[in-house]
């Protein structure tokens, strides 16, 4: 392991990983002063990266307390906080004082530039994980979340408020079909927004129009 300096992180839940080109001056972006970075093969990495998982407890004892944040007028210490690299790719985890992964960031590219080809030269760590569930893999962004919560309230509130044609039409609309059970459909439907596609999108705007005309 080695100490990186003066490098930006954007920790967010492990699930909602957002790239450098979707983070928001509203986010809670950290200036780490110096922070560890840890290389890793490329089975492992893609474990870190894909996975929630509960690190060695000797890896979060050599971690503690050693990474180290720029504030206004001061330096604040991040308790259990590191840099994975396997060479090609690098993301920074933050566990909690029982070693779960809670929270994860990527990098800005030419910082990643930088720190990928430094790791290339580092020794490989072997580090013992647990996985316990895989998340996510192809990073939410922001434009989805917002498509996907909006879509997820008005299935719910339309199946719960027995609004039940309004559920046939959605499910109309997307599978270009009826069933008999509005509970199936329902379920059906809020499985389809697990991923967002061009027809999620289409029913967004669509919903947006139709509740925007009943406002006016």
């Amino acid at each position: 392991m080695i100490y990186i300096y003066d490098i930006l992180l954007n920790f967010s839940d492990c699930n909602l990983v957002y790239d450098f080109y979707e983070w928001d001056k509203k986010d809670n972006i950290e200036n780490y002063k110096k922070i560890y970075l840890v290389r890793v093969d490329s089975d492992t990495f893609n474990k870190i990266l894909n996975y929630n998982f509960i690190i060695d407890k000797n890896f979060l004892i050599n971690i503690y307390n050693t990474a180290e944040i720029y504030l206004k007028n001061k330096t604040k210490i991040a308790s259990y906080v590191c840099l994975f690299s396997d060479g090609y790719n690098t993301i920074g985890v933050e566990f909690n004082e029982s070693g779960e992964s809670i929270y994860k960031s990527k990098l800005l590219l030419d910082e990643l530039d930088e720190i990928n080809v430094l790791a290339l030269n580092m020794e490989l760590s072997n580090i013992n994980i647990k996985l316990i569930n895989k998340i996510n893999t192809r990073f939410i962004i922001r434009k989805d979340i917002v498509i996907y919560k909006y879509l997820y309230k008005e299935i719910i509130d339309a199946y719960n408020n027995k609004l039940y044609s309004k559920i046939k039409y959605l499910y109309k609309e997307y599978f270009d079909k009826t069933i008999k059970s509005y509970k199936k459909m329902k379920d059906e439907l809020l499985d389809s927004i697990k991923y967002i596609n061009e027809h999620n999108i289409e029913i967004y705007n669509l919903l947006k129009k139709n509740n925007l005309n009943k406002q006016v």
